[in-house]
C-alpha cells in the first residue's frame, strides 16, 4: 500500500513539474529565396505572418525585438534569404506571433543563442538648450515614418514619433547605435532633410547637411559620442538549411 501511495505521489509531482509547450505556429512554410533581389517585405495580421526574401538575421532581430547592432552571429546570417509563411490559431493577436517565431527559429533552424551585455560605443541623442522647438502632438493611431532616400541622402517625414523611435531611425544612418538621452517625452511630427557625406554639388558642398548637422540645424538635437552597456544576443549556432516543411 505504501509503495502504491509513493508511486502515486511521484506521478503527481511529475505532472505538476510539466511545463507548457512553447508557443508555436500551427503551420509554417520556409523556402530559400535565391532571387538575388535587393528588396524584402514583411507583413502580419492576427494569426498570420508572411516574410519575403528576408535574411535570417532580420528574422532573428524581428523575433527577439532587437535592433541590428544588438545581434552578433555568423556573417552568413546576412546573406542567406528565405520566404516564410506562418499561420497561428485563428485570431491570435499580432503580439503573440513573435514568441511563435522564436520557436520556429529554434525548431526549424536549430538556433541556439545566449544573451550578453557589452560596453559599446554609441551616440547619445540630446536636446540643444533653447534650440528644440517641436510641439507634441496627439499620438492618435500610432507612429508612421516615410523616407525618400538613396545612397546620397534624402528626406524623412515622421508622424507621431517618440524621441526613442527617432533615435532608432538615426541609428540606421550612423556608424554606431544612437540612444535617446533627450529626456523628452511625448510624440512629434517632424521633417528632416539630410545628405550623405559623399553627396556633393558642383561647388563641393553637400546638397543638404549630413545627418548630425541636419539634426542640429533643423530639429535642435545633437549627437554626443559615449560608451554605454548594451544588451545583445549572441548566436552560437544555426543551420543554413532549415528542417523541411
Amino acid at each position: 500500500m505504501r509503495t502504491i501511495l509513493l508511486s502515486g505521489l511521484l506521478l503527481a509531482c511529475g505532472a505538476f513539474a510539466q511545463t507548457d509547450p512553447p508557443p508555436a505556429f500551427e503551420a509554417a512554410s520556409i523556402k530559400p529565396n535565391n532571387s538575388g533581389s535587393g528588396s524584402s517585405h514583411s507583413r502580419s495580421r492576427p494569426g498570420y505572418l508572411q516574410m519575403e526574401n528576408v535574411t535570417l538575421r532580420s528574422v532573428i532581430t524581428m523575433a527577439y525585438k532587437l535592433r541590428d547592432y544588438q545581434l552578433t552571429g555568423p556573417d552568413w546570417l546576412r546573406t542567406e534569404h528565405f520566404d516564410i509563411v506562418a499561420k497561428a490559431k485563428f485570431g491570435a493577436p499580432e503580439e503573440a506571433l513573435m514568441p511563435m517565431l522564436q520557436t520556429l527559429l529554434i525548431e526549424r533552424f536549430k538556433l541556439t543563442s545566449h544573451p550578453e551585455t557589452k560596453e559599446l560605443p554609441v551616440y547619445k541623442l540630446v536636446a540643444m538648450k533653447g534650440k528644440f522647438h517641436l510641439q507634441p502632438v496627439d499620438p492618435g493611431s500610432g507612429a508612421s515614418t516615410s523616407s525618400n532616400n538613396d545612397e546620397k541622402g534624402g528626406k524623412l517625414e515622421a508622424f507621431r514619433v517618440t524621441m526613442e523611435r527617432l533615435a532608432d531611425w538615426i541609428s540606421t544612418r550612423m556608424d554606431r547605435p544612437v540612444i535617446d538621452a533627450t529626456g523628452i517625452s511625448g510624440t512629434y511630427d517632424l521633417k528632416l532633410n539630410f545628405s550623405r557625406e559623399s553627396d556633393k554639388n558642383e561647388n563641393d558642398t553637400p546638397r543638404y547637411p549630413i545627418v548630425p548637422l541636419a539634426l542640429q540645424e533643423q530639429l535642435g538635437l545633437r549627437l554626443e559620442k559615449a560608451n554605454s552597456p548594451i544588451k545583445i544576443l549572441v548566436v552560437d549556432s544555426a543551420e543554413k538549411v532549415p528542417i523541411e516543411n
